[in-house]
């Protein structure tokens, strides 16, 4: 009973990251909008060991009016070489420039001042949540394009094998309601009634040894 609440379990918990990749490739924009978080991989040791590289960590998205607290770890772009990345950060204190808009200075655990990137309110995606160790690779592995056709021929793999499980038990089941011995039961019984057979045999007729 324990056994098939666990495969159940496992077959649920594989479904539903089956169905958010799934989603997560074909509207992203719609999954973040929905869930309100967003998962992003740390790629760097910045933020070690609070973070350990390779992490997996989940964000919670800032609303349109809603402001991150100092010291708050946060997700946000940066133009790094022209491309845009993101990083998880200390967000540390705001400050207002020159053309009077509002700057908000971040900071890795490892560094000893604040990041050079100049990082507006619309460039802050959300607040940190949790992450899990090392399960980075397996996230970026899953974002890939033929991500998607892997994963189908490892569910392809898994229902099989369970439809097969479940037809091998059914039968048993059968088989044990009918009073017909399973296979290793018939198999000793077979070797008990020829061991009898044999030591009858061995026996003088008259019964004595």
């Amino acid at each position: 009973m324990i056994k098939k609440i666990f495969n159940y379990l496992f077959d649920l918990l594989f479904l539903l990251l089956t169905v958010y990749i799934v989603l997560i490739h074909a509207c992203p924009e719609k999954v973040k909008e929905f869930t309100g978080y967003q998962t992003f991989v740390i790629l760097t040791d910045s933020m070690e060991p609070v973070i350990p590289t390779g992490s997996c960590v989940l964000v919670k998205n800032l609303k349109e009016k809603e402001e991150p607290e100092a010291n708050d770890i946060v997700s946000f772009r940066v133009d790094r070489l022209g491309e845009q990345t993101v990083f998880t950060h200390y967000f540390r204190e705001k400050e207002t420039d020159e053309d009077g808009r509002v700057l908000y200075h971040t900071q890795g655990v490892t560094a000893d001042r604040y990041d050079d990137y100049k990082i507006y309110r619309e460039d802050l995606i959300g607040t940190y949540v949790w992450h899990v160790p090392y399960v980075g690779k397996v996230m970026l592995f899953l974002r890939r394009p033929f991500a998607l056709i892997e994963l189908g021929i490892i569910m392809l793999i898994l229902i099989i094998n369970r439809l097969l499980s479940n037809k091998f038990t059914r039968e048993e089941e059968a088989l044990a309601e009918a009073g017909v011995p399973e296979k290793g039961e018939a198999l000793e019984s077979k070797a008990a009634a020829t061991r009898d057979s044999l030591i009858a045999k061995e026996l003088p007729k008259d019964g004595r040894s």
